[in-house]
């Protein structure tokens, strides 16, 4: 630790839910007539967040990506994007501080299709900051900056971690393909395994391809689901297997490449999706607290101050299944057949932690394209509340932040009128035991210290020292020695703190 540093405490805090929205207007071409927009699937990219004294700025693109029927009953796409930035507060921002975006969300709806394409983007994200509270270094000189009765184990922030990776996929049907429709993503971290200057990541992707297909003169769309588990290597400067890694990952949409090839009656599509990972890379490093200093007539005056932090840290992942049912209402018709189940995305709600058990409650929203019993095609906003509990390792955690990760979904209809819904959630839970600790402050004798020139040194005994070998080497009488050490022993284990006034 470099003698002008001061230590930083690392700890997590979950800012409120952010929620706001933007409309997008696309320009619609003079030739493009809408019939029926079929789904609006929006997301955010190119995020960025400025943070300063109590306040941060997350700034960014919508995309959106417009399914529709068009007068002609020929089924497009419109794609668009457009900037935004929105400002939060909270005390406990500060600018050196790092805000990751968690559990973001875009829900969308249509708001006109006269002559502008105006879609309105609900946007909701959790941030979490991770604070460093700067606890100044007043004794760097000295050979150990604390004395210290009880050692805590903390972290701290080594390096922020903003980068990606790429990973193609290829998906192949024997339909013939005229048109790619919609292309669906989500990746899901199932491990992070850090090494030397790199990381391993593992995890599933899960992609939906929604292409139209055509056999003669008919046309029908149809939609290929396919999971793979995914092991790729990240570069990451400096990292080693020691640290502890905290990372989120996203698709970023508007860099995802779709080309397709087809040879003797097969078709390949072949995708590059971009992987971005965002996060802190921490240590795990014992700060001594001050519990107590020897002093001659309150010659020596240290000023304390409690802080909190976290003590412990656990971050598990929980697979688990939420199943549920959707019944159509008496003035719906009935469903003949699904063409797809379009941009499922899980949010939670709410968690907290009860007689040691992590209970996560949410909601899987999506939306049902369907052909009906009078062949004509519809779609439906589907919403299945979940509720999940999972037993914690981690006594006495009071606080935590979660994330929850859609890894693969079913499907069914029953009688036409009654939706049989599956999905396989993971759950991230990286939960804390809340503390609080004095720390030193400052450090005066008579009057304020000037550190430039240090008026008393601490020295650690070596094991079996004794008393006159520790004089002997710290060139101090052993009067002056248990002037300001009084339960010094005659021989010394090893690491008792000695105080000498020079």
């Amino acid at each position: 630790m470099a003698n002008n540093e001061s230590v930083k405490i690392t700890y997590v805090k979950n800012l409120n839910k952010l929620n706001f929205n933007s409309t997008i207007s696309v320009p619609i071409d003079s030739n493009v007539n809408i019939k029926t927009i079929l789904n609006v699937e929006s997301y955010i990219f190119d995020t960025k967040v400025d943070a300063g004294s109590n306040k941060a700025v997350i700034s960014g693109k919508i995309g959106v990506n417009v399914l529709y029927i068009d007068t002609d009953n020929m089924t497009n796409t419109i794609n668009d994007s457009q900037n935004f930035s929105e400002s939060f507060t909270d005390n406990a921002i500060t600018a050196d501080c790092f805000i990751s975006l968690s559990n973001s969300n875009v829900m969308s709806s249509v708001l006109s299709t006269d002559g502008l394409l105006k879609i309105n983007c609900d946007i909701s994200i959790e941030p979490i900051v991770y604070l460093n509270i700067n606890l100044p270094n007043n004794l760097m000189n000295f050979e150990n900056m604390i004395v210290k009765k009880d050692e805590v184990s903390t972290t701290t922030i080594a390096n922020t971690v903003n980068t990606s990776f790429t990973y193609n996929t290829n998906i192949e049907t024997n339909m013939p393909i005229t048109k790619i429709l919609c292309y669906n993503s989500h990746f899901s971290c199932e491990n992070v395994t850090p090494h030397d200057d790199y990381a391993l990541v593992e995890g599933k992707l899960l992609s939906k391809l929604v292409f139209e297909s055509q056999s003669g003169e008919d046309s029908a769309i149809k939609e290929i689901v396919k999971c793979e588990n995914i092991k790729s290597e990240i570069s990451i400067p400096g990292l080693n297997s020691e640290n502890v890694c905290d990372f989120t990952f996203s698709i970023d949409k508007s860099k995802t490449n779709i080309s397709t090839e087809s040879d003797d009656g097969e078709n390949v599509v072949s995708i590059e999706n971009t992987i971005c990972v965002c996060g802190v890379v921490m240590n795990a490093i014992s700060l001594d607290i001050v519990d107590d200093m020897y002093s001659a007539e309150n010659e020596i005056d240290i000023v304390k101050t409690k802080r909190e932090f976290n003590k412990d840290m656990m971050c598990n992942r929980y697979a688990d299944t939420v199943a549920g049912e959707i019944t159509l209402r008496d003035d719906e018709t009935a469903i003949d057949e699904v063409v797809s189940n379009l941009n499922a995305q899980s949010e939670i709600t709410n968690s907290y932690i009860k007689d040691g058990y992590v209970y996560v409650e949410g909601v899987i929203s999506s939306r049902l394209i369907y052909i009906d019993e009078n062949k004509e095609l519809k779609q439906k906003q589907l919403e299945l509340p979940f509720v999940i509990n999972t037993k914690i390792s981690l006594e006495q955690a009071d606080c935590m932040h979660t994330n929850s990760e859609i890894v693969d979904s079913k499907i069914r209809v029953r009688r036409g009128s009654v939706i049989e819904l599956e999905y396989s959630l993971l759950i991230t839970v990286c939960a804390y035991i809340k503390t609080d600790a004095e720390m030193i402050d400052n450090v005066t004798i008579g009057k304020s210290l000037d550190f430039g020139s240090v008026d008393f040194q601490i020295y650690v005994a070596h094991p079996n020292e004794s008393m006159w070998e520790l004089c002997k080497r710290i060139k101090s009488p052993v009067d002056e020695v248990m002037k300001y050490n009084k339960n010094l022993p005659p021989v010394m284990q090893g690491g008792e703190k000695v105080i000498i006034r020079r």
